[in-house]
């Protein structure tokens, strides 16, 4: 089995258990046990466990900050230290 036809597999075997609720089979060669969903904690991603190959695949996080204006951010830090060092006529040296 390639790499690829056993990602292809591992993924099919994800979206089975996660998405359908069915107990998939583990998808290496000559393996025919039925993988079992695991989660560590209440709010941790779940895996998918071979009681044979032990951690087959983990859930993925749906990128919580990939939505975030970065560019946008950065201005305004930059923006607000620019501020900063306008208002302050003693460069480099800290108040107090």
């Amino acid at each position: 089995m390639t790499r690829d036809t056993y990602a292809k597999e591992v993924i099919k075997a994800a979206e089975a258990a996660f998405r359908r609720n069915e107990t998939p089979l583990c998808p290496h060669e000559d393996c025919d046990q039925l993988l079992s969903v695991v989660r560590q904690s209440t709010f941790s991603r779940r895996s998918l466990f071979c009681p044979v190959h032990g951690h087959i695949f983990q859930e993925q996080e749906g990128s919580p900050f990939g939505k975030l204006d970065w560019e946008g951010a950065a201005q305004r830090i930059e923006a607000s230290y620019s501020e900063l060092a306008e208002g302050d006529d003693s460069e480099g040296e800290f108040p107090g």
